[in-house]
């Protein structure tokens, strides 16, 4: 099914080439170098690298062998499932589930010793009513400002005592969710800060204190709010090698860890003032040549990049001609000497050229979360140690 050579970094992450050749290159290297530089930058706090969503389309389990070498004490993802995955692969490091668990999973998720977020009093009852031979470790989500997730104290005055009282429940991790910090206006994100440092405070002042407390993302680790880190922080898109903004690119240096890479599989000659692709939008403008990549928008070629997303062939940059399809995408190649089979890189970096995810994200108008997740699981992953 994949007939072209697969190359694979395993230090930057991933590596996609997708059907019939196509390819996703994570590199370790980079993945080691980002999580030192997170590392460094947030201090003496404990670094939880946020895994959901398949490590965003790197490959959750790879990625969480490979970071438990630098020493990570505890990964986040957000289902149940996702622990599972974790679990079976054999990665025995404690896994915060981030999202909420109803009765069903809930019981599931603290017999396999995953720790449980909190959300209000119903999910202490729920383990309570389990009945479980154990108690289970508890982190509590406060909402200072996010909405619609967490704990809203001035709704449950009690719901603290009544986790300390519970003896279903092990307090161990206090965290809250900013949704501002990519931004350069720190405002918002400071009233949010100060909210949770007033219920830190508090519940300070009853003696009642969780071994974790974690507040900062990659956001906020990278854009000067020190005070958010407490001993503990997440980081989720800054392990990957992308900048939450680029007002943050000169925080630290990262590496984009993921090249996706797929191959020219045909070329035609066509002549000037001919229409390429669905709509006939594009018109050649002089006789030139075609080559048409077996990967489209099914596979993550968002089509936001139509006529105007690049690709590197050669060390040289291409444009995409026409509207994106479902599995293909062409480039105007002109008469340079490319060939059906020469590797094309979407996104990543040859040696003379690169194309990060955040230009995409500018040229399609969208943000780098949907790019890097967007990856098609049918899409091969190879992994790059060297």
């Amino acid at each position: 099914m994949f007939g072209r050579k697969q190359i694979l970094p395993y230090k930057r992450f991933l590596s996609c080439y997708g059907k019939t050749g196509k390819k996703n290159i994570p590199s370790f290297k980079k993945a080691f170098f980002n999580f030192r530089s997170i590392k460094k930058k947030a201090g003496d706090a404990a670094v939880i690298p946020v895994i959901k969503e398949n490590a965003y389309g790197h490959g959750a389990v790879i990625v969480a062998k490979t970071l438990l070498a630098e020493g990570v004490k505890l990964f986040a993802v957000s289902k149940f499932k996702e622990a599972m995955e974790l679990k079976e692969s054999g990665v025995d490091t404690p896994i915060l589930i981030l999202g909420r668990l109803f009765p069903e999973e809930l019981t599931d998720a603290v017999k396999a010793g995953f720790r449980i977020t909190l959300f209000c009093n119903q999910d202490i009852l729920w383990l309570q009513k389990a009945k479980l031979p154990f108690p289970a470790y508890v982190h509590v989500n406060i909402d200072t400002g996010f909405g619609g997730a967490g704990v809203r104290v001035d709704n449950e005055q009690d719901f603290f005592n009544n986790l300390v009282k519970s003896a279903s429940c092990i307090f161990e991790g206090l965290y809250s969710q900013f949704s501002t910090s990519n931004e350069t206006d720190k405002t918002y994100a400071n009233l949010q800060l100060n909210r949770f440092k007033n219920i830190v405070a508090d519940l300070e002042q009853k003696n009642i204190k969780p071994n974790l407390i974690h507040m900062a993302n990659s956001g906020a680790i990278l854009n000067f709010l020190p005070e958010s880190r407490f001993n503990a922080v997440r980081t989720g898109i800054a392990l990957y090698g992308h900048y939450p903004s680029s007002a943050f690119l000169e925080s630290i240096q990262l590496k984009q860890v993921m090249t996706f890479k797929t191959f020219i599989a045909n070329i035609s000659e066509i002549p000037a003032n001919t229409p390429v692709s669905y709509a006939g939008k594009w018109i050649t403008p002089q006789k030139t040549r075609i080559a048409t990549l077996p990967v489209g928008f099914t596979d993550g070629i968002n089509s936001g990049l139509t006529n105007k997303g690049k690709v590197i062939v050669k060390d040289k940059l291409y444009t995409m001609a026409g509207i994106i399809g479902m599995d293909r995408t062409m480039i105007d190649i002109g008469d340079d000497p490319i060939e059906i089979g020469d590797d094309v890189i979407i996104w990543g970096g040859s040696e003379k050229k690169e194309i990060l995810l955040s230009q995409l994200s500018d040229i399609c108008g969208i943000s780098l979360y949907v790019l890097i997740t967007g990856v098609s699981e049918k899409i091969k992953r190879k992994y790059i140690t060297a």
